[in-house]
Formats: structure tokens, C-alpha cells, sequence
């Protein structure tokens, strides 16, 4: 019995070191990006490998037991930041003056996906103050608008039938908006310049780029998402990103994301809250993500309810008050490595053919 214990333990060991391993190269092909998703369910399954060696006590375990123990290691330094007992990144606000409170709910309602009354009901009960959708064809545009318009007089819609469009629906006035296509391939994102009721404004973008996957690797999302933090730096403050990435916050093109554009991870210490697969409860990690300038503070961040979708919505409560929280919190330094990967991201991607032009990034590490 223990010798089958021990090779099932050594088989898993074996296959998430390698898994392990290929995650950390740098590279954009898919078969490598897809290892930085499942990093929570490799490091239990490492775990339970660890509990069968130490039960078995096989011959080798001097040498399997290090290599799981180092992979373990590796896995969970990418993920425990976005756990509850880890440091917040973005500063918690306990009490906010109700006009600088703002309300926001994303969710990709998954295209094929006919059920609109649920998502509908489900809007309307929460009732957030700007609600952005994804994967969103003529057919749930349509169903979408004329459950929401009346509440939602602000809007911008862009219905697609290849799994891209997107739809922002605010109470708060736009004074403009923009949509641009940053890596091409029929990926819109969308600017929207939102005024307050004090007149004040902030900047809004929202994105959904393409995952890596086969056949698909993961140059185009890796180039919008250094593109739009380049916009976003160029924006300046207060903005926040939200949207479906198609990538996790511990990723190393996230993390540049995060430092080209400045922006604050507003999950990180709050709860993994994983927002896909919302139909498989052993694979699912964090794809839908708020970003925001340090002017924002955190009321409240969770994942939402079962709506019908392979997305559940993301929740999340900011405070706008610059002068406040500014000075409590800071976002990943922008250091020459940053540029330079932010470069290479762009040259990479390029390689396919679509032309990023990587002398254009404005970012440029301040002087002391």
C-alpha cells in the first residue's frame, strides 16, 4: 500500500515542478501562460503530495521531498498577497461621505448564456452606481437596455458577436467617452471621463482582453494591458481599470501593468475572490479586477453571487477622496525593469505581426 502511495505522491510532485518550472519563463505562448492560473490548486495538490511522502517514507524521499517543498514554496509566494491575513495594498476606508462613495459591479455575463432575467434581477437588487458588462452580443445588449436604461442614463455599448463586446451603463453623467481597440482583433476597451455631482471627475477604462489559450498566445493581452497603463499614466488621476483581464494579479505582466500605469491592486489582503470558473468549484482563480490610483479607498471588495455565467460579478465599494488616502498608500514603484519589460512585453508581441511600437511607452522612472 505504501508503495502505491509513494508513487502517486511521486508523480505529482513531479508533474507540478515542471509545472512550476515552465510558469517562470518568460515567454507568451499560451502552453506556458496557462500554468499562472491554477497556482492555488497546484500548491494543495503539492500539499497533499508533501502528506503521502511523509506517510510512505519512501527510499528517495531526501530528494522528492526538497523539490516539493520548493515548488510548494514557489506557488504559494505568488498567491498568499491575496489572501485575508496578508498586508492590504490598497488602504481600507471605514467611513466615506456618501457623495464620495461609488458603487461598482462587472461581470461577464458569457455570451452563450440566455438567462437575462437573472442577471437583470440580480443588477437591479444590488444596485450599483456604474455597472460594466462583457462578452454582451446584440441579443443581451438589447435584453440588457431596456431592463436598464431608465435606471442608467448614461451609456456606452458596444455589442459584438465574437465573445468582446462590452457595455457601461452609469448613473453618474460621462462629460466623454472613447473606445479604442489598443492590440487590434476586435478587443474594444472603453474611456469614460465621469463627472461627480460636486462637478469633480475621474477616468474610467474598462478592458477585456483576449486569454491565452490554443492556438492563441498571450502577446495581444500582454500588449493591451501594457498599452492601457500607458494610457492610464498619461490620464493621470483619480482613475481606476476595471474589467475581465484574462490574467491573475500575481502575473509578472500584471505586476508591470500595475507599475507602468501606477495603479493599486484593491484585491490584494482582501480574499482570493475568485471570480472564474464560476461552473467548476476546483478550478477557479481571480480574472476580473479593479485597479485604481492611490485617490481611492476600499469600502467593500467580494465576488458575487451564481448569475448564470461562467463569471461571477465582482463587487466592489470605493471612496474618492484624494487628499485622504494619498498619503497611506502607495503604488508598485516604477523602476527601469519595469520599462524595460513593459518594452519587451510590446517587442514580443510584435513578433506576431501586430506592430506594437514599444519606443512610443511615455512611462519613464522619476529622477531622485
Amino acid at each position: 500500500m505504501k508503495t502505491w502511495v509513494a508513487r502517486i505522491a511521486f508523480v505529482i510532485v513531479t508533474v507540478l515542478a515542471i509545472a512550476t518550472l515552465v510558469s517562470m519563463v518568460a515567454a507568451d505562448a499560451w502552453w506556458i501562460r496557462v500554468f499562472d492560473f491554477p497556482r492555488l490548486q497546484f500548491a494543495i495538490l503539492l500539499g497533499i503530495a508533501i502528506v503521502l511522502l511523509l506517510v510512505s517514507r519512501p527510499r528517495r524521499l531526501v530528494i522528492w521531498l526538497p523539490v516539493a517543498l520548493l515548488a510548494l514554496g514557489i506557488q504559494l509566494f505568488q498567491i498568499l498577497p491575496y489572501f485575508s491575513l496578508a498586508p492590504q495594498q490598497a488602504v481600507g476606508a471605514a467611513t466615506c461621505a456618501p457623495a464620495d462613495r461609488l458603487h461598482l459591479v462587472s461581470l461577464n455575463v458569457l455570451q452563450t448564456n440566455r438567462d437575462y432575467a437573472s442577471t437583470i434581477e440580480y443588477v437591479q437588487g444590488e444596485s450599483p452606481d456604474i455597472f460594466l458588462a462583457m462578452e454582451n452580443d446584440a441579443e443581451w445588449t438589447n435584453a440588457l437596455s431596456g431592463a436598464l436604461d431608465a435606471q442608467y442614463p448614461y451609456s456606452v455599448k458596444i455589442p459584438q458577436p465574437n465573445t468582446y463586446g462590452m457595455a457601461l451603463w452609469s448613473r453618474l453623467p460621462f462629460a466623454e467617452t472613447e473606445r479604442n481597440e489598443l492590440a487590434g482583433g476586435g478587443t474594444p476597451s472603453i474611456k469614460a471621463r465621469v463627472q461627480r455631482a460636486d462637478g469633480d471627475m475621474f477616468t474610467l477604462f474598462a478592458v477585456h482582453p483576449r486569454p491565452p489559450r490554443p492556438g492563441q498566445d498571450s502577446g495581444q493581452r500582454d500588449a493591451e494591458l501594457i498599452l492601457l497603463a500607458d494610457l492610464v499614466r498619461e490620464s493621470g488621476k483619480p482613475t481606476m481599470v476595471v474589467g475581465d483581464f484574462n490574467d491573475v494579479g500575481w502575473s509578472s505582466v500584471t505586476e508591470t501593468f500595475q507599475r507602468i500605469g501606477q495603479l493599486i491592486d484593491a484585491r490584494q489582503g482582501r480574499g482570493f475572490n475568485a471570480t472564474f470558473d464560476a461552473r467548476n468549484p476546483l478550478m477557479r482563480w481571480p480574472l476580473d479586477h479593479v485597479f485604481h490610483t492611490d485617490d481611492f479607498g476600499v469600502l467593500a471588495f467580494s465576488a458575487g453571487p451564481d448569475v448564470g455565467s461562467d463569471h461571477f460579478p465582482l463587487e466592489v465599494e470605493l471612496c474618492l477622496q484624494s487628499a485622504r488616502f494619498e498619503t497611506q498608500q502607495q503604488a508598485p514603484e516604477l523602476t527601469e525593469d519595469a520599462v524595460d519589460n513593459a518594452r519587451d512585453e510590446l517587442e514580443e508581441a510584435s513578433k506576431g505581426g501586430d506592430g506594437y511600437d514599444a519606443d512610443n511607452l511615455i512611462a519613464e522612472v522619476p529622477e531622485d
